[in-house]
């Protein structure tokens, strides 16, 4: 019995599809959500369950029989690490023999991105506990430089203080395959830390590039340090008009800007294609996919 927790989400259902290939009874896919009739057509004959990550009791019920468990990392910032710890006590309460969790490249306490230390407390209580386990430490996705590319087309200006540092972005739907790839893999993979990043690690000037050739216009790279930056965000936000890259605040934003200058996210790793059998996909992919609408975007 597999469980996926969190599988409402876009990793999530990608993984549910992805490893609904590798099993010969969808039953044996359990699928845990605070949304069930969002995923109830997801994969056919698999079951879903009702789970909040701040209802210990609904995830211990949730995880009742299930050999392993993809637990995904919430979406929220704020109590992250206490709902992850939760969730894992109820998975060891629940007698889960494999909890495989997503975390992030390079957490720990030297990484400045607020999202660190979540990550970070959420692997240290994995440690600590009484179930095997496996790390998936993802890069950052590769698919929000989509919104990131639209801003700087409309300005004609990337603007960022991330300095020469580069990452390694990874695309969401590689991170599924890679996922689905250890659930089906069976004890091979417990006790293993994975680093998973994309194929390059592009900065800033590498990333303008892109940005002026999926949208067809010049785009200039533009380095400004963390308080110039926090304020653009700022009045950009208060003025209504929201980065879509900015999806969990300004704040945030800044500090993984820091964490790329700092090296954090640079790393290129071979982990995902050994894991799956297949390369994974470029930043100029991705965009390539959003030509149409990056080319439609219009000046501002």
């Amino acid at each position: 019995m597999i469980g996926i927790s969190g599988a409402s989400g876009n990793l999530g259902r990608l993984t549910a599809r992805g490893i609904a290939e590798h099993l010969g009874d969808p039953s044996d896919l359990v699928l845990t959500t605070r949304q069930p009739d969002a995923v109830a057509d997801l994969v056919p004959g698999a079951q879903v369950r009702f789970s909040d990550f701040d209802d210990s009791s609904s995830m211990t019920e949730a995880f009742e029989g299930l050999d392993s468990l993809l637990l995904i990392s919430s979406s929220t910032v704020e109590g992250r690490s206490e709902q992850h710890a939760a969730a894992i006590d109820a998975a060891v309460a629940a007698g889960v023999g494999h909890v495989i969790y997503t975390s992030m490249l390079s957490p720990g306490p030297t990484n400045p991105a607020l999202i660190s230390e979540s990550h970070w407390a959420t692997e240290e209580h994995l440690r600590a506990s009484d179930v095997e386990h496996t790390i998936l430490r993802f890069s950052l996705y590769s698919d929000f430089q989509v919104f990131e590319a639209m801003d700087a087309l409309a300005t004609g200006r990337f603007v960022h203080n991330r300095g020469t540092g580069g990452c390694s972005y990874i695309a969401r739907e590689d991170c599924a395959r890679v996922a689905a790839a250890v659930l089906s893999g069976g004890a091979s993979h417990r006790g293993k830390t994975y680093e998973l990043t994309g194929p390059e690690s592009l900065d800033a000037v590498a990333l303008a590039a892109l940005y002026s050739e999926a949208g067809g216009r010049e785009v200039e790279a533009v380095a400004v340090d963390d308080d110039e930056f926090l304020r653009l965000l700022g009045a950009e936000n208060a003025a209504g008009n929201d980065d879509g890259h900015v999806q969990y605040g300004v704040a945030l934003t800044v500090s993984l800007g820091r964490a790329i200058r700092e090296g954090h996210f640079s790393a290129v790793t071979t982990s995902a294609e050994e894991l799956t059998g297949a390369a994974p996909r470029t930043v100029a992919s991705v965009l390539g996919d959003s030509a149409e609408m990056l080319r439609a975007v219009e000046p501002s």
